[in-house]
């Protein structure tokens, strides 16, 4: 089985990440050849030549549409390729196009990676319910469900939620990193988050909250909340946190090793408002973080109110508060949620897992 695995992205984001995981993950298989298509001046060209990876590139310029549809066409015939997995709208828009010049045999299948709405225009719904794709691949049933509305054959969606590597991220250790770089006290507890500064994420509830936990915070330690990350609203956020007398306990690092840093949180706490399941959260769990999360998109189903964690509705800043808090000063409550969640992401998200499902999903299209 032959697998062209194709983005139209330059940047490095969640979904190119996680398909190349994928591909490293299956790439010992002998029943399955895997390649990758991607523009040639993005992120991922330059990991694949690195890494000696079996990748094509094309020009992403002016006529970048008929250069990714010719280009697809090309390597479908000359490697005989039978599945083109798709990872991104736009290459889904060039997909359909080059599959009707391909064999009927050549199956498309889509990935997707966020819950937001698909928006109610005739193109989008023809584009995504298109008979050619013969399935799509959600990261959580939250994904799942953007589709009730435009895919009534529900045969067609099929849920493999990410997978990380837990045992690297359990043997981090807390080098007290951002306690010596923003000079914090040993004693100081840190609430964190790791996120693009974008709407989706909604950092804006994140200072609210953290407002709400320095004027309530009873602990009896001082608390700091460290941002890291970067983004379009950094200057705006920033402005906000100055305008609520936050600019000495609320830190933006901008992008730095989450492995390293990780550790270092007492609670991370996300502010999301959409979400498909992201990767911090497992990376938490592994890293044996108590989470605090609104109950954005796929979040729900991994953190269980109480028992791998807490949730509060979009916005709440009031009980996000309150959970960061009752996490501080209850160490059994604390252990508890560690447990459980550490249990729940090594059996059902280690990367062994991921491995399997999708395996075997490839191998029922064959």
């Amino acid at each position: 089985m032959k697998i062209l695995n194709i983005t139209s992205i330059t940047e490095l984001r969640g979904g190119d990440t996680q398909m190349y995981t994928v591909y490293n993950l299956l790439k010992e298989k002998s029943d399955l050849k895997q390649y990758i298509l991607c523009p040639d001046n993005s992120t991922l060209a330059k990991i694949c030549k690195k890494d000696n990876a079996n990748f094509f590139t094309y020009n992403k310029n002016a006529f970048k549409l008929f250069n990714l549809v010719v280009t697809i066409i090309d390597i479908c015939k000359k490697e005989s390729i039978d599945i083109l997995h798709i990872h991104d709208s736009s290459a889904l828009n060039a997909g359909l196009i080059a599959v009707k010049f391909l064999n009927k045999s050549t199956t498309l299948i889509l990935s997707r990676k966020r819950n937001n709405s698909i928006k109610e225009k005739f193109l989008n719904r023809y584009k995504y319910s298109h008979p050619r794709i013969e399935k799509i691949i959600c990261v959580s049933k939250a994904v799942e469900s953007i589709f009730d509305k435009i895919i009534l054959d529900k045969e067609r969606l099929i849920t493999i939620y990410d997978g990380i590597d837990v045992e690297k991220f359990a043997q981090n250790t807390n080098k007290k990193l951002l306690h010596a770089e923003y000079k914090f006290s040993s004693d100081t507890k840190i609430i964190g988050n790791i996120a693009g500064l974008t709407n989706q994420k909604d950092i804006y509830t994140f200072i609210d909250t953290a407002k709400k936990i320095k004027a309530k915070n009873d602990t009896g330690h001082p608390i700091k909340f460290v941002i890291i990350g970067d983004g379009p609203l950094k200057d705006d956020l920033i402005k906000y946190t100055i305008k609520n007398d936050l600019e000495n306990d609320i830190f933006f690092t901008g992008f730095r090793s989450v492995p390293d840093l990780l550790p270092e949180f007492n609670v991370f706490l996300s502010t999301s408002i959409t979400e498909g399941l992201p990767l911090t959260v497992y990376e938490a769990f592994a890293s044996r973080i108590p989470v605090v999360s609104t109950k954005a998109g796929g979040i729900p189903e991994v953190v269980s109110d109480g028992e791998t964690g807490f949730l509060a509705a979009l916005k709440d800043a009031e009980t996000l508060s309150k959970r960061v808090l009752e996490i501080l000063i209850n160490p059994s409550l604390e252990e508890n949620i560690k447990v459980n969640a550490y249990n729940l992401v090594k059996q059902n998200h280690d990367l062994c897992v991921m491995q399997k499902h999708y395996y075997d999903f490839y191998k029922t299209l064959s």
